[in-house]
């Protein structure tokens, strides 16, 4: 039979139908036996208010008051131009302006000009070692002269490459017979090993030639070895032409 609606006592609060204890009772009785407060004597003297707080992340504030988060750089335009100049191009050749437009969606190449003219107004305001210069070509990210003679000393180390006498014996027949297949190496000479030849295709020395489809070229179909930039660079030579007539008695 359900309880009279005007029963006070009712619900959770009053004791329960079979006399036992009520939910209040209940967790005093829990309290105590752990040696713990009453955990509702607080709540009904007034002594501690309830605060609600909202956990969700303020966005007006970027970044917030955490010093724990990383402050990661804005993807944008300027951003994005700063990237790409600090990579830069092979050879260093210098980064045009619609080159960069074309890469951005909405981004005209009078823009690109204005960014990178205050990208490095704000290196020279902040005294960088890096500057960013334009010429007729483009824009470059480079070192100031007072600090260029370390990219200089840095470049001057990385040139340096060990060679034993077989791979300057193998350089030696390619420079002055390429292209040169691979079947032709012996008939010149060169014993090479093929991990010697590969090692120095890694080393960017040499480079491997696919012949052409249309079978064109000299080479029978087969791939040759031909020289690189960086071999001139390590050897101090402008271009091939600059190479000793092989006939001649070493200088």
């Amino acid at each position: 039979m359900p309880p009279p609606e005007n029963d006070s006592a009712a619900g959770f609060q009053g004791p329960p139908a079979d006399g036992g204890m009520s939910i209040d009772r209940l967790a005093q009785a829990f309290a105590a036996m752990m040696g713990e407060p009453d955990p509702y004597a607080a709540a009904e003297s007034g002594a501690e208010q309830l605060v609600e707080v909202d956990a969700s992340p303020d966005l007006d504030q970027a970044g917030g008051n955490s010093t724990s988060e990383p402050v990661h750089c804005r993807v944008d335009p300027r951003s994005i131009l700063e990237a790409l100049l600090f990579v830069g191009l092979p050879g260093g050749e210098p980064l045009s302006s619609r080159r960069v437009a074309r890469l951005m969606r909405g981004v005209r190449a009078a823009e690109i000009d204005a960014l990178a003219a205050e990208l490095g107004d704000e290196y020279t305001a902040n005294g960088c070692p890096y500057e960013v210069i334009s010429n007729a070509s483009g824009w470059l990210l480079r070192l100031r002269d007072e600090y260029r003679q370390f990219g200089v000393l840095l470049e001057a180390k990385t040139r340096r490459v060990r060679l034993d006498a077989a791979a300057l014996d193998a350089l030696a027949v390619v420079a002055w017979n390429q292209p040169v297949a691979r079947g032709k190496l012996t008939e010149l000479g060169c014993d090479a090993s093929p991990a010697l030849l590969r090692q120095l295709v890694r080393r960017g020395l040499l480079e491997l030639v696919k012949p052409s489809r249309d079978g064109a070229d000299a080479s029978g179909g087969e791939p040759t070895y031909q020289t690189t930039k960086k071999f001139l660079d390590v050897f101090q030579l402008r271009t091939l032409d600059d190479l000793p007539d092989p006939r001649e008695p070493p200088r």
